[in-house]
């Protein structure tokens, strides 16, 4: 039956609610917002609008399908990131609001470098980073790349879609930037790779253990692997003075900060902290000498 906005929205709440969602109230208005293509500001300005029955049972339905525990990304295809609204998939990490201190710590130290700057997206996911820092620094040249078919294909969408100009590469790891001739070097290289506790996954909610990707989660037993290998790889892979930036778990700054320190081939390391103090993000630059 027909229903006013201001009655719809509170039975999504309920609904949400009872299905054990963390934040059903935005999400139920986000879900409106999505179904009707309107902002989220420009919805209370419709709070006495009477929806006919069509949209109130589709609504129900987006309802229904965040009830399962669904993330709402891949019910409404898009996560905003940097200011820009990015296609999701199922098979792709979706970005992180906290993963944005990652892409403007790398906008800070950009002034470090004169002139263009060359900087590699590695395990690139969505593209986001990626695709953020080509629109937003326009002194970046951007490479992107990933092992993951899915995220080769969302990067090229989003890259489309937002008009960044960047290069795509599939591969694993530094592989598709190894050559005979010697390798193609950049002057900032910045990750966010899985650094997820293998024996943790099963623990996450249900949002991520059920729908997102292994792949994009498993850092392998002690969540480090990813990290061993761009540590050994990336001075090989870096210009004199170049920078590496990492995103890290919550606990991990200080052992990766010990790791760089112990190879003697990394100088400046500095673990940055996100808004809830909790480690985040791990900078260094690699010996001039």
């Amino acid at each position: 039956m027909a229903m006013i906005v201001k009655e719809m929205l509170e039975i999504g709440q309920r609904t949400l609610e009872r299905a054990g969602i963390y934040d059903a109230k935005v999400d139920a208005e986000r879900l409106l917002c999505h179904m009707l293509k309107l902002e989220r500001g420009e919805l209370f300005m419709m709070w006495s609008k009477t929806m006919e029955d069509g949209q109130c049972n589709s609504y129900f339905e987006l309802i229904d399908d965040r009830a399962t525990r669904l993330p709402l990304q891949h019910i409404t295809g898009t996560q905003q990131f940097m200011g820009y609204d990015f296609k999701v998939g199922k098979n792709v990490l979706i970005p992180r609001l906290d993963t944005e201190l990652l892409a403007e710590s790398v906008m800070e130290y950009a002034s470090c470098f004169k002139g263009k700057i060359t900087v590699l997206d590695l395990c690139c996911g969505s593209g986001a980073i990626g695709i953020s820092l080509a629109k937003l620094c326009k002194n970046m040249k951007i490479v992107c790349s990933d092992i993951s078919e899915d995220a080769i294909r969302l990067t090229k969408e989003n890259a489309r879609a937002l008009k960044a100009n960047i290069t795509v590469k599939k591969g694993n790891m530094f592989d598709p930037f190894k050559g005979r001739l010697g390798n193609i070097k950049f002057d900032i290289i910045v990750s966010n790779p899985p650094y997820i506790e293998s024996e943790v996954i099963s623990t996450l909610e249900e949002e991520v253990r059920l729908h997102e990707p292994l792949l994009a989660l498993d850092g392998g037993e002690d969540g480090l692997d990813f990290y061993r290998q761009i540590l050994k790889e990336a001075p090989k892979h870096l210009n004199k003075g170049g920078m590496l930036f990492l995103e890290v778990g919550h606990n991990q700054g200080n052992i990766i900060a010990e790791k760089l320190a112990h190879m003697g081939q990394y100088t400046d390391i500095e673990v940055k902290k996100d808004y809830n103090e909790f480690d985040r993000v791990v900078i260094c630059k690699t010996q001039v000498n």
